[in-house]
Parts: structure tokens; sequence; C-alpha cells
């Protein structure tokens, strides 16, 4: 072999090898689905992200699904579905960004959810006799067994993975477009220094607790745009924007919205922490 050849072929492999370079949305799926790969996360890791967890965390026979976003220039975030044996998981989301090459830089997913699932086994396992005398007691909690029950699917829905939490949305989609309605038609104080984030709640005639949501307010987001939240701890909280401009969809970050999904229509599903 004639020494240009030979050059020639080793030039062609480390072409080969330095150009590998991965889509985020590959990067993840092998970070989570390779064991040898996850070896080396650390080649594609960065900030608090140290390259676990990883494929070599995960139990055996564990489900995995994967979802892209949202991908500009520099960041992009993918949504991981994590399921178990028994199709009962968690729904987390990796945020990258890209410098020379994309990296992982955040695992974020619905935080303080150990009181919420505490407290949904609990109710789960009264009996009616309990309820009955959980609501004769004079705290206010729970005003009849129908507050009861209704705060119980509540906590399931906020603790439920996204496509069931979006499914719940499209079986009443009707009654939401019902209700965004009344809300443009809601006189409220206008001027700049009130108008964001207003407490709605009080001030329409819709039942929106039968929709299993605790709160209505105006949105940060832009003029005509409301939170409905269902549930969640503190900042931890899961809901739907309505935002009928999608330029005004804000973007997705580590350390606030940490995810964000377009159901249709103006409407998105969003997690915070």
């Amino acid at each position: 072999m004639s020494r240009f050849l030979a050059t020639l072929i080793l030039l062609t492999f480390y072409g080969i090898g330095n150009a590998q370079e991965f889509e985020p949305l590959e990067l993840v799926q092998k970070v989570f689905k390779d064991k040898k790969f996850a070896r080396k996360t650390n080649r594609y890791s960065t900030r608090e992200y140290k390259g676990h967890p990883n494929a070599n965390d995960l139990p055996t026979n564990t489900k995995l699904k994967f979802q892209l976003l949202d991908k500009s220039e520099n960041t992009a975030v993918i949504n991981i579905t994590i399921l178990d044996t028994l199709g009962k998981g968690i729904d987390t989301y990796a945020h990258l960004e890209k410098g020379k090459k994309w990296k992982i830089n955040a695992l974020r997913a619905l935080a303080m959810t150990g009181f919420m699932e505490q407290a949904m086994l609990e109710m789960e396992k009264m009996t009616e006799e309990q309820i009955d005398t959980l609501i004769q007691k004079d705290d206010g909690t729970f005003k009849s067994k129908e507050d009861f029950y209704r705060k119980l699917e509540n906590i399931k829905l906020t603790l439920a993975l996204d496509h069931t939490i979006i499914e719940h949305f499209e079986k009443r989609r009707e009654k939401f477009e019902e209700l965004r309605n009344e809300l443009q038609n809601t006189e409220f104080n206008k001027e700049e220094q009130s108008y964001r984030k207003i407490n709605l709640g009080d001030q329409i005639k819709t039942d929106y607790k039968r929709l299993l949501i605790n709160s209505i307010s105006t949105s940060i987001s832009c003029e005509n745009c409301f939170e409905f939240i269902i549930g969640g701890m503190i900042d931890n909280t899961v809901g739907f924007f309505y935002i009928p401009n999608k330029q005004d969809v804000p973007k997705m970050n580590p350390s606030r919205i940490i995810m964000i999904k377009e159901i249709g229509n103006g409407w998105y599903l969003f997690k915070t922490t």
C-alpha cells in the first residue's frame, strides 16, 4: 500500500471519528438507551447535569419514549417519558445547549410531588364513614363528598403523565373554550400595574373546578392570555396556557417554565419549577 493511500485512509477515519455530532433528540436517546454510550456522557454534559441519571441508572425493562418539544439555534428541550412494566411512570425534560456541540445541561420534572402522592394514597384508603367525619370538621377543607372526590381527582391529574392531562383537556375542550370566552368577556382593571396576574376566579360564573382547575389568572405573557392552574406545590405547578398568538408563548428554561406542549387553537400544557 502506498504511503499516500495509507495517509488518505487514516485521514478518512479520523474525519469520521471527529465528525460524529448528535442532534438533541438523538443525543438524549443515546444517553438514556445506549448503556455503552452512557459511560461517556461526561462528553455530552455541562452545567448541573453531571452525566447521571443515564441508561445505566434505569431499572431493567424500563420503557422510554422521547419527544422533541423545542429546538432553536442554541437550545433544545426533549421530553423523556419513563415507564415501568405496568405502564406507570413520570415525564422528565432534558434541557440542552449548544456550544461546539449539543450537551445536556439539566434534567427537570415536576418537583415536590411527595406530599401530593401521600395525600392521594391516604384519601384513596378512606372509607365513606371517614370521609363523612372529615367533612364534618370545622376547618372547612372539604364541604361535601363531591368536594372531597373532586380534590382527589385534581391531585391525580396533577401527578398524571402529560398525555393523560392532554386527554383530560381534549375530552372537555368545548367546556374549556366556553370558559375562555367568558374570561375574554370579563371586565377587569387593565392598568399596566394591575393587569398582569389578576386572579379571575371570583369574577366568572362558570364552575371551573368541575374541570379540575384550581385557579385562573391573567398571564404575564400577553394581553388576552390566561393561565389555568391544575395544581402543584408552591412554584412547582401544572396547568394550561391560553395564548392566541404563538409568538407570545414564553420560552422554556430549566429555572422556571420547564415544559410547554402545544395542544392546539391557542392552548398549551405547561409545567413550572
